[in-house]
């Protein structure tokens, strides 16, 4: 075995351990790769190992491109770039079933089950439950029964970089989705939810300012810049949402490693268009790296 097919069996042992099986098994690490991306980690994880073992096959019947007379320098280069078309490869197969499976949900918010158990798909009014009531919102603390927050900052990282993302969170009460009598109502946690709200209200600050509401015990705010902005978008009790996501018996959403429960605000046609743009950015981002990766890999390894 030489040097560079044995630091790519290194890598490939790191990564399959590391970053594909590990997370497996640690739960707040499932649940906020959900709320992040829309999809589970299970199926990505083995399907990013799958493609990786696939890259790596191939190069075992393959040429790689090295010569005796190469110094180290050229050694790393050229493994440099068998990383760069393997990691193409690798994220347009995750991509693409990224995309697969939160189409899936679109098509399941099309022709919705209404009634649990199973994957529902529910339109109502946001109730508190009989034990709890509307808590004030993080930033600019009103009342409600679930919440999404972003903090930006501007020039961040210098160069003239503007606004860019710095912090995110979300949250809430424990609510009922109240439907018509025909239906159940179906409880959700916004805690392991994707809460997806568009902000209504946002401040800006100068980033020494202590952050506005309760934000500053909840969140690190300390994240540079020349200016902050504070944005956040909430649920009112009585506000019409849209959930989908899996229900038991009872009614209660279920977090058990599925695709996550999604809590949008208004009509069930804005949860559709909303995780049909992000399918379709997952399904063009992933044909697009297996389209420029995957065909150069093939010829690096000149097997075409």
């Amino acid at each position: 075995m030489d040097g560079l097919t044995g630091l790519v069996a290194l890598l490939v042992a790191f990564h399959v351990v590391v970053f594909a099986l590990a997370p497996l098994f640690v739960d707040h690490r499932r649940r906020t790769f959900r709320r992040r991306f829309h999809v589970p980690m299970r199926p990505l994880a083995i399907t990013w190992t799958a493609a990786l073992l696939a890259c790596v096959l191939l190069a075992a019947v393959g040429d790689l491109p090295l010569e005796a007379s190469m110094g180290h320098r050229e050694v790393r280069a050229v493994g440099l770039v068998g990383m760069l078309l393997i990691g193409g490869t690798t994220v347009g197969c995750a991509a693409i079933v990224g995309g697969l499976l939160v189409g899936r949900r679109v098509h399941r918010l099309r022709t919705g089950k209404c009634e649990p158990p199973g994957e529902i798909v529910a339109t109502g009014r946001a109730v508190p439950t009989a034990d709890g009531e509307p808590e004030p919102s993080p930033v600019f603390e009103r009342p409600a029964v679930c919440w999404a927050w972003t903090l930006e900052a501007n020039d961040r990282f210098g160069g003239d970089s503007g606004w860019t993302m710095a912090r995110s969170g979300s949250g809430g009460v424990p609510f009922r989705v109240k439907r018509d009598a025909e239906y159940s109502d179906v409880m959700v946690d916004p805690d392991s939810a994707h809460v997806d709200i568009a902000r209504s209200d946002s401040t800006i600050q100068p980033p020494d300012d202590p952050a506005p509401g309760r934000l500053e015990r909840l969140a690190d705010t300390d994240v540079g810049g020349t200016d902050h902005r504070y944005s956040e978008g909430v649920v009112a009790s009585g506000d019409t949402v849209t959930i989908v996501g899996d229900v038991d018996a009872d009614g209660r959403m279920i977090d058990d490693g599925s695709l996550a429960t999604h809590v949008t605000a208004g009509e069930q046609a804005a949860v559709i268009r909303r995780l049909g743009r992000r399918a379709l950015a997952y399904l063009v981002v992933g044909s697009v790296c297996l389209l420029v990766s995957t065909p150069k890999y093939l010829t690096w390894l000149q097997l075409r």
